[in-house]
């Protein structure tokens, strides 16, 4: 018996010696806290890229790191970006919807229309001279999908004077739509409107509508934020986008603040490795500042033991649809989807066994900025993406997510990255 008690006495100490793990972890990880960080994420406003929201994320971000030891940096990129004020579609009867524009707006273009409504599922091919209206669920090939481009651009060919998209979904508004990496602004006003106010157009078929667009131009610096913690040959990267359409409660909201979690608890572990820990920006333009770190300041490939990537919807709630709309759940939505290279299978198996989503092994490719990380070449990856019913949506705010469904996910990170730290390579 005294030999049982002092060997579990010796296997906790090595465990506490490996991991440098103390009961203040907990503290790190408190679904509170996380959910404090999310609504402070939320609070600062909308986080389009490059603008004095985005700019104060980073800067925030990067504090936080300071304060925790990390040699912080930020990489800048430019780019022309249109600061959205209003925009409006108005049919004959002065009846106003609310829009909003496809990215990339033209500084070319003139962008207060009028002209007569087409639906383009009625009458396809006399769209010259007129606006026309779009289902863009019918066909679309997804979130910013080359097939939706391909079509809206033959309309724009065939002489449309301008177009207004609306897309199905269960919130029923407006559903923004992530841009490519090149920018191609478009030749006529496209905007987008909810899929309600989609559909009572149908009736206005005919006749004459206006859009209106309002905002300005501006060429602006966008900035990634970085920092590097320890001195280890190996890197461990753990990754999260900062940038988005609107408040990006739950889209972005669970990864920065899981992200910054981790940030704290890797600053107290003093373990072994070099950690980088990047929050990118241009995420809704084309992965931009993804791309800017893969290109210029992420470690090589052999040098990088593990990447982890907190993308959209980490831990959101689930929401049972009723006739009068959406209702909160205090469960987190089971649809999500992580990924995992099958090199860090037995890791990821044990640290996410308990959580509900969609788990993906890694073949070629994978789901957000991962897709850009696994196309690099980096071997050992773990992340997260899910479009929730709120996503890309100006309503995404902090409801979108609770402090027991965050807490749940963080700690399965947290548990993961301590599997890949203390597994013996094979």
């Amino acid at each position: 018996m005294k030999y049982s008690f002092k060997l579990i006495a010796a296997l906790m100490c090595i465990n506490v010696s490996a991991l440098s793990q103390t009961s203040a972890d907990a503290e790190f990880f408190a679904g509170n806290k996380l959910y404090s960080t999310v609504q402070k994420f939320v609070d600062l406003g909308e986080h389009r890229t490059g603008t004095p929201t985005d700019l104060s994320t980073s800067e925030w971000l990067g504090k936080e790191l300071k304060a925790s030891g990390y040699d912080v940096q930020y990489t800048e990129f430019s780019l022309k970006q249109f600061f959205f004020e209003s925009a409006l579609v108005t049919d004959q009867k002065k009846n106003a919807y609310k829009a909003f524009p496809l990215w990339y707006v033209s500084d070319s273009i003139k962008l207060d229309i009028d002209g007569v409504l087409v639906n383009s599922a009625s009458n396809p091919t006399n769209v010259r001279g007129k606006v026309v209206l779009v289902n863009f669920s019918a066909g679309a090939e997804g979130q910013g999908g080359g097939q939706l481009i391909k079509r809206l651009n033959v309309l724009i060919d065939a002489g449309a004077k301008g177009i207004i998209g609306y897309q199905e979904n269960a919130a029923g508004e407006i559903s923004a739509i992530n841009a490519p990496r090149v920018p191609k602004p478009w030749r006529v006003p496209v905007v987008l409107v909810s899929p309600a106010d989609g559909k009572k157009l149908v009736a206005s078929e005919g006749q004459t509508i206006k859009v209106s667009v309002k905002g300005t131009f501006k060429n602006v610096t966008a900035r990634n934020v970085y920092g590097k913690i320890g001195n280890g040959e190996q890197h461990i990267v753990i990754s999260t986008p900062i940038s988005g359409w609107f408040t990006c409660g739950g889209e972005r909201g669970p990864g920065v603040a899981i992200w910054l979690a981790l940030a704290k608890w890797v600053a107290a572990q003093k373990l072994p490795y070099t950690f980088v820990f990047t929050a990118n920006s241009g995420h809704e333009l084309g992965f931009l500042g993804a791309h800017q770190f893969l290109e210029h300041g992420a470690p090589p490939v052999d040098k990088t033991k593990l990447w982890v990537h907190l993308g959209a919807g980490v831990a959101t709630r689930s929401w049972k649809p009723t006739p009068s709309g959406l209702v909160k759940e205090n469960t987190v939505d089971v649809n999500r989807n992580f990924f995992y290279t099958a090199s860090v299978k037995s890791s990821f198996e044990s640290a996410f066994k308990d959580l509900a989503g969609n788990k993906w092994e890694v073949k070629e490719k994978a789901g957000g900025e991962l897709t850009a990380v696994i196309a690099k070449g980096y071997p050992n990856a773990v992340g997260i993406t899910y479009a929730h019913p709120y996503f890309h949506m100006k309503n995404d705010d902090a409801s979108k997510t609770s402090p027991e469904i965050l807490e749940e996910a963080a700690l399965a990170f947290k548990n993961f990255i301590q599997n890949e730290v203390s597994r013996t390579p094979q």
